[in-house]
């Protein structure tokens, strides 16, 4: 009975250091968290041996994935192309703002010649304008008092009459005289007013008017 008991007493030693043997063996499997495994993917490709997918949708996503990947050749190349447009719509702004400055430029040059030249001959045609009413006074003076006022009284007739007191008032006193004294002594009254409105570019020219002198014959 002894020995019994003595062997059932070592089998439940036996057990216990084999359980508590197999829990030391076992413990990290058995306590610690199992480590958490992250998906990661070596390929955009589905391999429909190495998935659960079944293969209409491992289709799909391979169709997808070379979708994506076309998609972004695209992307990337209209991406160049903008970069090439941008650089050259620069290159642009830039030449056309250099040909604007250079077109104020000589738009600026131009109106400065053109003034120039304007100017120029502006004071040409004054100095032309001078010399042939220099040469018609004294014309006037060298073919008399009566020719002098009916070339006077034409130029009147046709609007000229401003240049014609230009021409007058060339003359010196004394050749002035003698054509005011011819208008007035005329019998026309056309001539008489001439000599009035030609006498007030002088007003001391009539007063001193002596007819009889200026007008050798003259009886008045």
């Amino acid at each position: 009975m002894n020995n019994t008991n003595l062997i059932v007493l070592v089998a439940v030693l036996l057990s216990f250091v084999s359980a508590v043997g197999m829990v030391w063996v076992n413990y990290d499997t058995l306590f610690k968290p199992k480590p958490e495994i992250v998906a990661e993917f070596t390929s955009v490709e589905f391999d429909a041996d190495d998935t659960s997918y079944s293969p209409a949708e491992t289709h799909s996503m391979n169709q997808l994935s070379k979708e994506l990947v076309a998609l972004k050749e695209k992307l990337l190349e209209r991406e160049g192309e903008l970069d090439a447009r941008e650089s050259a719509i620069s290159m642009d702004l830039e030449a056309l703002e250099k040909q604007k400055r250079e077109l104020d430029q000589i738009r600026s040059d131009l109106s400065a010649r053109l003034a120039d030249f304007e100017s120029q001959q502006g004071q040409e045609l004054s100095e032309a304008k001078e010399k042939e009413y220099r040469d018609t006074s004294k014309r006037w003076v060298e073919m008399g008092p009566e020719v002098a006022s009916m070339e006077i009284q034409n130029w009147r007739q046709k609007r000229r009459f401003e240049e014609a007191l230009t021409i007058f008032e060339m003359l010196k006193s004394e050749d002035k005289a003698p054509i005011i004294a011819f208008m007035l002594n005329s019998d026309e009254d056309a001539l008489i007013e001439l000599a009035d409105a030609l006498a007030m570019r002088d007003r001391g020219l009539l007063p001193s008017l002596d007819l009889d002198e200026a007008v050798p014959g003259l009886d008045l």
